[in-house]
């Protein structure tokens, strides 16, 4: 037992790992944004979001962000009233394709909590 204690106040870091949520439609996405810790992955699927409205929020680290990214870079695209709200600390989105569309608010990426 001594052996394990020593390793955990030693290596805190085993006991926290990175987890990447595969979503593949705005449920999954809603459900799994509401979980993310830092250091976090979500990754959109490839194929078309429709009509999306992606808040993405959660408390990064400097050390350990939260990031959202696609499965394949070109090949996820956000079409017709899609948009993006980002709030909280140490975000990075990456791989994100607007297409043949508008935003549903004043803004197709919005950096605030609340409604565009």
């Amino acid at each position: 037992m001594k052996k394990y204690l020593f390793l955990l106040l030693i290596f805190p870091g085993l006991l926290l790992h990175a987890t990447t949520y595969k979503v593949s439609n705005i449920n999954e996405f809603n459900d799994q944004v509401k979980k993310l810790q830092p250091g976090d992955n979500i990754v959109l699927t490839s194929g078309v979001w429709k009509n999306a409205e992606l808040v993405f929020y959660g408390e990064g680290t400097a050390e350990k962000p939260i990031t959202l990214s696609v499965e394949k870079y070109g090949k996820t695209t956000l079409e017709g009233e899609s948009c993006i709200n980002l709030y909280g600390k140490y975000l990075v989105v990456d791989g994100l394709v607007f297409i043949n569309g508008c935003s549903p608010g004043k803004e197709v990426i919005s950096f605030r909590k609340g409604p565009n």
